[in-house]
C-alpha cells in the first residue's frame, strides 16, 4: 500500500504529514484488508500515519514493524531477500513511490506493465513464492 496524500514538500520529506483527504482515502481501504500477520511500515511520518489510520479503522494485525528498507528509493533486493516472509499468509507493506511501483512491476512482470501506484493505492499480490515474474496481481484499489 502506498501512503495517503501528504502535505507538499517543505523542508524535510520524511516529516510530511497526511492531509485530511489522504486520511479519508486510507480509511476507505480498510474494508479490503484481512487480518494482517505482519505490517511493515516506512519510518516516514505519512506512512506511519497511514498505518495508524488503518488500525483506527479496525485493521486487525498480529505484528507491526517499522523498517527503513522501504524508503522511496530503497533497493529491491533487501525486500525480496529478507523482508517478504513466504511463511506468512498476509503481509502489508506501507511505503512510497517509486519503490512500490518498481516492486510491483518487478514481481508481477507483464501483469503490472504501465501500472503506477497512486497515493492510498492498495495492491493485492498472490504467490507461493515471491519470485520476479511469478507473482499474480489480483487487484489494485
Amino acid at each position: 500500500m502506498r501512503h495517503g496524500e501528504a502535505e507538499p514538500y517543505r523542508f524535510d520529506d520524511a516529516s510530511r504529514a497526511l492531509t485530511v483527504t489522504g486520511k479519508a482515502a486510507v480509511a476507505s481501504k480498510c474494508r479490503y484488508l484481512p487480518v494482517i500477520d505482519l505490517l511493515i511500515v516506512s519510518p516516514y511520518l505519512r506512512a506511519l500515519q497511514t498505518a495508524d489510520t488503518l488500525v483506527a479503522e479496525g485493521l486487525a494485525l498480529h505484528r507491526r514493524s517499522v523498517d527503513d528498507r522501504v524508503l522511496p528509493d530503497s533497493d529491491l533486493d533487501p525486500i525480496l531477500l529478507s523482508l517478504i516472509d513466504p511463511r506468512l499468509e498476509t503481509q502489508l507493506i506501507i511505503a512510497h513511490n517509486p519503490l512500490l511501483t518498481r516492486l510491483l512491476r518487478h514481481l508481477c512482470g507483464a501483469d503490472a506493465r504501465g501500472i503506477n501506484m497512486d497515493t492510498a493505492d492498495l495492491a493485492c499480490l498472490l504467490a507461493d513464492e515471491f519470485l520476479p515474474g511469478f507473482v499474480q496481481l489480483e487487484w489494485i484499489r
